[in-house]
């Protein structure tokens, strides 16, 4: 009889052990990644744009370019001939610019230009392109009013900023066409009222810097014709000077 209970046992045994095989193992649930908290909130700040005209407000978001221009400071029409326009302009001063064209999925875009006119001792050239920029890298985008510059790509006498427009609003900016000849320089009164202003420029912690300034402005063709009034013009950028674009 202790052999025939043991025997049972053993089988008992067997396939309990069998069952425990087949049971399918489950293991115990993942624990979900752990977030690392953001150390400054500001750094997931985008670079976008805003303002409204004719009762629309217009919202962009993707930065398209980012560039510099470089150009002749206070120019003067020399002569012309056989309608070619000879231009000197002053030796001394030479006028550096940096823009910012923000867009939307509905092609509409925005193009912001700061300017300034530096001595040729606050120059110097970039050893891996042709240009030439300021010395003082943030000089140029430093918080505080600026002028409307009516004359961009015309004279070239005026430090400040020039706008442009695209898409439903083609055409419209802030200054005249560039030609010294065939289109008379632009009135001031036309940006009677108007103001840009850069509020902020901070450094991150990621050595970045964030910049922020609203405006208000008209905007109309090159000649001063078809005029529009934008407002609560708006405008955030990301900046990091160790690259040339920035």
């Amino acid at each position: 009889m202790k052999s025939k209970s043991l025997l049972g046992l053993a089988i008992a045994l067997f396939f309990f052990a069998a069952c425990k095989k087949n049971d399918p193992v489950t293991e115990p649930p993942a624990k979900p990644p752990v977030e690392k908290p953001v150390s400054d909130p500001l750094e997931l700040l985008k670079d976008s744009a805003s303002f409204t005209i004719d009762g629309q407000k217009i919202i962009l978001t993707t930065i398209a370019t980012r560039g510099i221009s470089n150009g002749k400071a206070n120019k003067k029409l020399d002569s012309v001939v056989k309608n070619v326009e000879y231009i000197s302009e002053d030796k001394n001063l030479f006028m550096f610019g940096r823009f910012f064209k923000l867009s939307s999925e509905n092609r509409n875009a925005i193009t912001v230009t700061f300017l300034k006119k530096y001595n040729k001792n606050e120059i110097e050239r970039n050893l891996n392109t042709t240009l030439m920029v300021p010395n003082n890298k943030l000089d140029l985008l430093s918080t505080g009013e600026r002028e409307f510059a009516l004359d961009f790509s015309r004279d070239n006498a005026q430090d400040g900023v020039a706008i442009e427009l695209e898409g439903n609003y083609n055409g419209l900016q802030t200054f005249g066409y560039s030609s010294l000849v065939y289109h008379p320089a632009l009135k001031p009164e036309l940006q009677k009222g108007s103001k840009f202003e850069v509020i902020s420029l901070q450094k991150l912690k990621s050595g970045k810097y964030l910049l922020e300034a609203k405006f208000n402005a008209a905007v109309y063709y090159g000649d001063g014709s078809n005029i529009k009034k934008f407002e609560n013009g708006y405008i955030r950028l990301k900046l990091n000077t160790e690259f040339l674009y920035f």
